[in-house]
């Protein structure tokens, strides 16, 4: 009887090792996942930073190209931008919160200033060519507004 009761005891207590080791794993694997998801988070983070920065390369071509009078590479850097707006948005929106909205007005603030600086009469005219400068200098700058501000939220994160 005595070695009945043995067992038993024996097999209770390696039941109980084992819940409170499995309880332990469980307990870790949660950390892990919350650690592999914030880790996620700083990585899109960062890649929408890098998009942004890119994006803001082309709007400074962009920008050159108006300024030296250059109305063919101007209006395909401003297609670029067109196109590269709109695919950055939709892909790091959550990461851009209410910036969203402005790049959605960027792109189509670039798409006609690429149509505007591919027409004949922009050369002919130098009021229309002084007010494109303006205008791509005004969209840069809220452009950079938008990559500071994202910028400025992953210094926050990372302090």
């Amino acid at each position: 009887m005595f070695l009945h009761d043995l067992f038993d005891w024996t097999n209770a207590g390696v039941g109980a090792a084992g819940l409170a080791l499995t309880a332990g794993a469980f307990w870790q694997a949660t950390g892990a996942k919350k650690a592999a998801q914030e880790a996620r988070d700083a990585v899109w983070k960062r890649e929408a930073a890098s998009s942004l920065a890119e994006i803001e390369r082309i709007a400074a071509e962009f920008a050159v190209w108006v300024e030296l009078e250059r109305p063919k590479e101007a209006a395909v850097r401003g297609r670029d931008l067109a196109a590269r707006i709109p695919r950055d948005r939709a892909r790091f929106e959550r990461f851009l919160n209410g910036d969203s909205d402005k790049l959605r007005l960027l792109e189509s603030v670039y798409a006609d200033l690429a149509v505007q600086v591919f027409s004949t009469a922009f050369l002919e005219d130098k009021g229309k060519l002084q007010a494109a400068i303006e205008d791509v200098n005004a969209a840069n700058r809220e452009l950079n507004e938008v990559y500071g501000r994202l910028l400025g939220r992953l210094d926050e994160e990372e302090s």
